[in-house]
């Protein structure tokens, strides 16, 4: 054995340790990498989708939201008051219907009320007059009873007076006829003063009051149907579209309403989330928004106001190319900063919400 081949025998396990320790520093630079990975991206990637923005389409309307005008009862326009575009005031007329046949009603309602109020003094003043008219029977019950009487007596008279020979068979069955007569009007006479004391006066004057209050709400119906006749603006706003003319007939729920209306209120974009966004936008969130039809689009701010609260049908539900109506949403309604004059209701916006772009 030569001097340089002793060290290889003595030491010949140096690269089997430098391996070893190789292998074991690449599982733990792995092992730290993988972890480092999961402590980044959480599982379910709830931090990643979090930073995510959230794009949702909506359109343009006001805070309170613009809504249908149709008028209350059917009939034939007669004056549109209002043009497109005109701002009106709250309870300023809209249009006019033909009234000449209400008005007729009203007339007829009218004079149905007068015919009550006369019932109505009629029966108070036979309620007053029954004292008196008891009075007068019980009296004439008590002359029938002396009538009665008296005839009796002559009759009395008469049967003695026959054994003598003075009054005739004749005479005498002609005064027991007359008693019998008078018997039976005093008959008469008790039973209309039994009649008298039934009766109850105060049922015909609540009767007539009775129908003097429904002429009254008679009276009243055909007085709001004159009123009803007149469209007015439930609130402050500006007329969007007047959808009638004089001459043609409306009707309440028809599917082209009379007028459509917007309320004063500030111009909003009310979007449309899906369900996936759930959670993810919330109230004070910041937007960024702009025309979804137009590639020249200004830009505008505003900030999420409210999230709706439950998952339903779109409130429009007119089929419109490029728009899916059949996908239940929540409502998010997003402030616009700055000036909206440039903006129309309706206008279709995409809402950007998160960073923003």
């Amino acid at each position: 054995m030569t001097e340089t081949e002793a060290p290889e025998r003595r030491y010949p396990g140096v690269g089997v340790v430098l391996l070893f320790l190789l292998v074991v520093a690449s599982i733990a630079g792995v092992t730290w990498w993988q972890n480092q990975r999961k402590a980044d991206h959480p599982p379910g990637g709830a931090t990643a989708l979090a930073d995510l923005d959230v794009v949702c389409l909506g359109r343009v309307d006001g805070l309170d939201r613009t809504t249908d005008l149709d008028a209350r009862i059917p009939g034939r326009v007669v004056a549109v008051l209002a043009a497109e575009g005109q701002h009106v005031g709250a309870n300023e007329p809209l249009l006019r219907l033909d009234d000449a046949q209400l008005k007729l009603k009203e007339e007829e309602a009218l004079s149905a009320v007068k015919a009550a109020d006369i019932e109505v003094d009629a029966a108070t003043l036979e309620q007053k007059q029954l004292p008196i008219r008891r009075a007068a029977q019980e009296a004439a019950v008590a002359a029938a009873a002396d009538r009665v009487a008296v005839a009796r007596r002559v009759y009395d008279e008469k049967k003695m007076a026959k054994t003598f020979g003075t009054v005739t068979a004749v005479e005498l069955i002609v005064a027991e006829s007359e008693v019998k007569q008078l018997e039976q009007l005093e008959g008469v006479e008790k039973s209309r003063l039994e009649e008298l004391k039934l009766a109850d006066p105060s049922l015909k004057v609540r009767g007539a009051a009775v129908k003097r209050a429904a002429a009254d709400i008679a009276l009243r119906q055909a007085r709001k149907a004159l009123e009803d006749c007149v469209l007015l603006a439930p609130t402050a706003g500006t007329v969007l579209r007047v959808q009638t003319s004089v001459g043609r007939a409306v009707a309440p729920g028809t599917p082209l309403p009379a007028i459509v209306f917007r309320p004063d209120a500030p111009l909003v974009v009310w979007a449309e989330l899906e369900q996936e966004f759930l959670g993810r936008v919330k109230v004070g969130m910041r937007a960024t928004i702009r025309d979804d039809a137009r590639s020249d689009s200004p830009t505008w701010t505003g900030k999420v106001l409210r999230v709706g609260h439950v998952i339903a049908r779109k409130r429009s539900l007119l089929l419109e190319p490029g728009e899916v109506n059949d996908v239940r949403t929540v409502e998010c309604v997003v402030g616009i900063d700055g000036d909206t004059t440039s903006l129309l209701v309706g206008q279709r916006m995409r809402v950007r919400l998160g960073r923003g772009e």
